[in-house]
């Protein structure tokens, strides 16, 4: 449920050596599923459970991942260098008219604060999501 609302992609269903843990309905389903000798379909009940730790190291791994790069995109966004660049694509006259340089530097980082909150009101952390997203895959 958490891997829709953030876009992540999400494991799909092959045609045999299903892992009942992931896709059976019920908690019953699966311990039968995992107890029986062999089911057709599914792997057996130690290979289910050495997936389903294998995927749970990657997951947190890529979890990880994803937070540190979103949380370095959203720093970047906010570096001193980066708004002063975006300044210098405004004219001269507009800073001098606009209150000089360190008022318009001060304008655009309020701007970009309140594009990232308004951003993140809208979707899975806006921007932040996504960056959390391509990281996670």
């Amino acid at each position: 449920e958490e891997k829709g609302s953030a876009r992540v992609a999400q494991t799909m269903v092959g045609a045999s050596e299903v892992n009942p843990l992931k896709f059976l309905p019920t908690v019953e389903d699966v311990i039968v599923t995992i107890i029986s000798e062999r089911s057709p379909g599914f792997l057996s009940g130690e290979a289910a459970i050495a997936d389903a730790v294998k995927d749970l190291a990657q997951h947190h791994v890529r979890a990880w991942r994803g937070v540190q790069a979103a949380l370095r995109r959203m720093i970047d966004r906010f570096d001193p260098a980066a708004i002063e660049e975006e300044l210098k694509s405004n004219s001269a006259l507009g800073n001098l008219l606009s209150g000089g340089r360190n008022a318009k530097l001060w304008e655009l980082y309020q701007k970009r604060h309140r594009d990232i909150a308004q951003s993140a009101e809208s979707s899975f952390l806006g921007e932040i999501g996504a960056d959390f997203r391509d990281a996670y895959e």
